[in-house]
C-alpha cells in the first residue's frame, strides 16, 4: 500500500490519513500465496450507492473478465502515448479501484492478484466483507451474482475509497 499514491481528491481529503489507515490495518494477500496485500473491509451503505451510480453512469464494469480486457486496453493507450511522448512522466497515482466479493474462489483471487501485478501503479483493490449474490442485490436489486467491480473514473474512484470510511 505505501508504493501506491492514492488519487489526487483522496489526497486533499482531510480524511486522506483515515483512508491509508483503514487500507493498511486490514490488508492480508487475497490468497494463501497472493502476493499483494488487499484490505478486507465491510460494504457501507454510502459504498454502495457510490457502486450503484457508478454502474448507472458506465463509471464502472462488472466481471472479472470484461475487467481484465478494459484495463489491457486502457494500458494499450498508455503504452502508445509513452511511446509518442517519450521521457514524459507517468502519473503513478491509483486511478482504478478494484472491489471483490469475499466469496470467490482461489482461481478468482489468483486471477484478482495477476491483475494488481499486472497493473500495480493504477490499480487498488479492496475485497469487501460481503458475498457475491448480496453484493449483487446491493448494487442491482436482485439476486445477481456479483464478485468484482472495477471503478474507472477518478472522481468516483475517490467518492468510493472515502465511503469505506465508517460514519461518523
Amino acid at each position: 500500500m505505501s508504493t501506491l499514491t492514492l488519487p489526487k481528491d483522496v489526497v486533499a481529503d482531510p480524511r486522506h490519513d483515515a483512508v491509508v489507515r483503514l487500507l493498511e490495518t486490514h490488508a492480508r494477500p487475497l490468497w494463501e500465496h497472493g502476493r499483494h496485500q488487499v484490505a478486507t473491509l465491510p460494504m457501507t451503505d454510502t459504498l454502495a450507492a457510490e457502486l450503484r451510480g457508478a454502474l448507472a453512469a458506465r463509471h464502472a464494469y462488472m466481471g472479472l473478465e470484461l475487467i481484465g480486457e478494459k484495463l489491457a486496453s486502457e494500458q494499450k493507450g498508455l503504452d502508445a502515448l509513452n511511446e509518442k511522448t517519450p521521457g514524459s512522466p507517468q502519473n503513478a497515482r491509483v486511478s482504478r479501484l478494484l472491489f471483490l466479493a469475499n466469496d470467490g474462489s482461489e482461481r478468482f483471487y489468483r486471477d484478482c492478484d495477476a491483475l494488481l501485478s499486472r497493473y500495480p501503479q493504477r490499480l487498488l483493490a479492496c475485497r469487501l466483507d460481503i458475498p457475491g449474490e448480496a453484493l449483487g442485490e446491493a448494487l442491482l436489486g436482485s439476486t445477481k451474482m456479483v464478485r468484482s467491480v472495477l471503478i474507472v473514473d477518478k472522481k468516483v474512484g475517490a467518492r468510493a475509497l472515502l465511503a469505506l470510511l465508517p460514519p461518523g
